[in-house]
């Protein structure tokens, strides 16, 4: 990895190396995200008697709330230069925020709890990843990622384990069940803010993030909301002109990037909803389907660096988008068919587990692909608008695709979700085939996550 943050003392950094135990604490918020997950779709439909319009609705709102929460707690920890306080803000925060499902009787008041919660969340969003940087060596970064996102990413199974075993025991008590899982992870959010403020060293330097242009993250799991696991780059419009401008072929990569996540969310945001109103799919199928989406995305993450590397950018991005518009397309056609439940019940189930497949090879490649038309000295800025307009396609997509599968119908919905990453997928071809700089193969070192 290149030097980008300037000369580092290696002698104090060596006497502080990170112990790994201190880990726990994001295993810990990470089951808790796990146990939350699929718990929307179910408490407005199931718990709260409404429809699929009203998850749609409150997906984007809880979701836009965590975009300026995120600006906001990044700069204030810049500008503080302190980082293990805001990561306990965020999980104590969250464990307060949650409780607040004992008022969540009404749709309002629960999307407010959604909101509350995001912005004291993203408390320790921006700031645990260069916690972890400026904790360890820099020739440690791409291990010591690597054991951080493999954590995370075993909290996020557990917890949803948790919540499959725990809604299979008290299948009867669903009323109960559902309010009382937020209960669960507020808890688990607590522990996880006394064991960071007992075990979590502080930084023992402090890194720009404007010096880090090289080196970004994946988002290995594909989420309902907007909720970001590790972020470096935060990017602020107003930063726009200051130093080199983006060029626009990068500009033009990432607005394909939000027209594509954009459809992915017109499908994902009401497909449990259409299981749970059309199939009378159980909680526990919910869970498991979510369950599913998120292990075949982690195994698959083992493979997507190899195949950038092997296939190249542009047959990666083909391959995966043609599959998911397979897959979305029997969806479509599903929906139209008279068929037993049970059976199309468990199809449906395992076509929304295995497109969470295809998810880290389109993200390795889309990462990969920005931070090749990028100028390495705003390399880190291209990631930041990566990410923003990520986010947009998302909240986008998860406020449109209520309204459409309520008032036209579910099969519509994925038709049109079908459409738009068919006209998505066109339209980055295009570019792949007219930018010379993505028919070459997979750069290595630049990640903070271990690819092999």
């Amino acid at each position: 990895m290149g030097s980008s943050v300037g000369n580092v003392n290696t002698a104090v950094v060596k006497k502080a190396k990170p112990k790994y135990l201190w880990f726990l604490s994001y295993l810990l918020s990470n089951i808790s995200g796990g146990l939350t997950s699929p718990l929307i779709p179910l408490f407005v439909v199931i718990y709260l008697h409404s429809n699929v319009e009203f998850v749609g609705i409150a997906s984007s709102i809880s979701s836009s709330a965590s975009v300026p929460a995120l600006i906001f707690w990044g700069n204030l920890s810049d500008s503080l230069g302190k980082r293990k306080i805001f990561i306990v803000i965020g999980f104590i925060g969250s464990f307060f925020a949650l409780l607040l499902v004992i008022f969540a009787h009404m749709l309002w008041t629960y999307i407010g709890m959604l909101v509350i919660f995001q912005i004291v969340a993203m408390a320790a969003t921006p700031v645990s990843t260069l916690l972890i940087l400026e904790n360890s060596e820099e020739k440690e970064w791409p291990t010591v990622m690597a054991r951080f996102n493999t954590v995370s990413y075993i909290g996020l199974v557990i917890g949803l384990l948790a919540g499959t075993v725990i809604i299979t025991v008290f299948a009867s008590f669903t009323m109960i069940i559902l309010p009382l899982f937020y209960v669960i992870s507020a808890f688990v959010y607590l522990s996880a803010g006394i064991t960071a403020l007992i075990i979590l060293p502080e930084s023992i330097r402090k890194l720009r993030r404007s010096r880090l242009n090289n080196i970004y993250s994946f988002r290995m799991v594909e989420r309902l909301r907007y909720f970001p696991s590790n972020v470096i780059h935060i990017f602020k419009f107003k930063n726009m002109k200051r130093g080199k401008p983006l060029l626009p072929r990068t500009r033009n990569y990432i607005f394909l990037t939000c027209i594509l996540m954009l459809g992915f969310q017109l499908f994902f945001v009401p497909f449990p909803v259409y299981l749970i109103d059309k199939l009378k799919a159980s909680e526990m199928e919910i869970f498991i389907m979510y369950l599913l989406n998120n292990i075949f995305s982690t195994i698959a993450f083992k493979f997507a660096g190899a195949s950038v590397r092997v296939m190249g950018l542009r047959a990666t991005i083909s391959f995966s988008l043609l599959s998911r518009i397979t897959i979305i397309s029997i969806a479509s056609v599903l929906t139209f068919l008279v068929l037993p439940i049970g059976p199309l019940l468990y199809i449906s189930i395992f076509l929304y587990g295995f497109m969470g497949f295809f998810w880290s090879f389109i993200s390795i490649a889309w990462v990969t692909s920005i931070s090749k038309l990028a100028l390495p000295e705003n390399r880190g800025k291209a990631i930041g608008l990566y990410n923003s307009f990520l986010g947009i396609g998302q909240i986008a997509g998860s406020a449109i695709s209520g309204f459409v599968a309520l008032e036209i119908g579910y099969g519509f919905d994925f038709i049109t979700a079908a459409i738009v990453i068919v006209v998505g997928g066109f339209l980055i071809s295009v570019f792949q085939l007219h930018t010379p700089e993505l028919g070459k193969g997979y750069e290595t070192g630049k990640s903070l996550s271990k690819v092999p």
